[in-house]
């Protein structure tokens, strides 16, 4: 096939994907879309399996996957972090426990390599699926690589309705209590303050191809640093954390990436890019990784729960608030908007005590999926990598 045509092909199926998960608010995501219509496609035969390859990706996606970590880097809100402290240290005591779960509980039932390979996904979304799948693509570990993408394009189904029911049972008890709806009702969001640092460079650089090539430059700085470690560190864990030195620095702006005005031309490249191992999976080798996707994802919600249950002793807040923290990591944003968008209106007798809960509950979820899916899900499967 042609590259324009294989290009042409997978921009149509990102496109119908994106429109799918608008029209099901998010149920059908635009991944799990993607994975469906690509299998249906291989399986059937309509779609060659040198479609990715054809359309000339993987290089490219690969090279360009660095400048959206960098991006990632670039929203990590220090201040935000210390005003939520006890959301990111229950966050982040939810993901390890389920991380823990899955390779200490899971890996007798399962397999080292698919506990190893499979903790990081469910601890997180696309940067560390693309670190996973493309580490194991390079070792030969298809089925390893299958499962990963199986659990990436599935987990939400897990944690979407734990959360839901876990946020409602908060929303109930904002809702009852009149000082804190006096409270969250009127609470105003504070405007972000222009952020300068001693790399900030002046008003005419504030240009898309200034903001490309910013990103290029602190992605091939992260590659650079990646090498001094010996490969200790990944090259896309390095890209975060360079993107969050250099964003403090005030060299990149904050969601750079949105500025570039080939945010969604790079995301779908990036994206595409993780679904490239499904060309050489078949029907039988989904159906044997199953039972491991079964396996993970009920080790992970059980040490999830269980270090959100140690969490709520200690900070002194509710189970259900806790738990919904740690299991942000199966969805990320921006279903952790969604969600208590959906609870605040289901439960909200009138406006004011809409606004209370979706004041209470947005900030915290959106920090906590931030937390897990951002920051902790890249460092563990940088770390995973090394010991595959």
């Amino acid at each position: 096939m042609t590259p324009i045509s294989a290009l042409a092909i997978l921009f149509c199926i990102y496109a119908v994907s994106d429109l799918i998960a608008q029209k099901t608010k998010a149920i059908f995501s635009t991944v799990l879309s993607i994975a469906i219509l690509l299998l249906a496609g291989f399986w059937s035969g309509i779609l060659p399996r040198t479609l990715i390859d054809d359309a000339q990706i993987t290089g490219f996606g690969n090279i360009i996957a660095g400048l959206l970590i960098v991006s990632l880097g670039t929203t990590i809100d220090f201040a935000e972090l210390r005003r939520q402290w006890k959301v990111v240290v229950t966050a982040l005591f939810g993901v390890c426990g389920a991380v823990a779960a899955i390779v200490l509980i899971g890996r007798p039932f399962i397999g080292s390599e698919m506990a190893i390979a499979g903790a990081p996904i469910f601890a997180g979304g696309s940067a560390a699926t693309l670190i996973m799948t493309s580490t194991l693509k390079e070792m030969n570990l298809t089925t390893a690589a299958t499962f990963c993408i199986v659990l990436y394009v599935t987990q939400k189904f897990i944690g979407v309705p734990i959360a839901s029911l876990l946020l409602r049972r908060t929303a109930r008890l904002i809702r009852d209590d009149a000082v804190l709806v006096e409270q969250y009702s009127t609470l105003q969001e504070e405007n972000d303050a222009a952020h300068h640092g001693p790399l900030h460079l002046p008003k005419c650089c504030e240009r898309p191809s200034m903001y490309l090539a910013k990103l290029a430059v602190v992605a091939v700085i992260a590659y650079y640093a990646s090498k001094l470690t010996g490969g200790a560190v990944h090259y896309f864990v390095m890209c975060l954390i360079m993107g969050a030195v250099f964003f403090a620095l005030g060299f990149l702006d904050k969601n750079i990436l949105g500025k570039t005005q080939a945010s969604s031309l790079i995301t779908f490249f990036v994206t595409i890019l993780i679904f490239s191992n499904l060309a050489q999976t078949t029907p039988e080798q989904v159906l044997s990784v199953l039972p491991a996707l079964l396996t993970a994802a009920a080790c992970g919600v059980f040490g999830t729960m269980a270090a959100a249950l140690l969490c709520a002793k200690l900070l002194r807040i509710p189970i259900s608030l806790a738990a919904a923290y740690g299991i942000s990591c199966t969805f990320g944003f921006p279903t952790t908007m969604l969600i208590p968008q959906e609870v605040s209106e289901a439960f909200g007798r009138n406006e004011k005590e809409k606004k209370a809960i979706l004041n209470f509950l947005l900030p915290k979820m959106l920090t906590a999926g931030f937390v897990t899916v951002t920051i902790v899900s890249v460092l563990i499967a940088g770390a995973a990598v090394k010991m595959l």
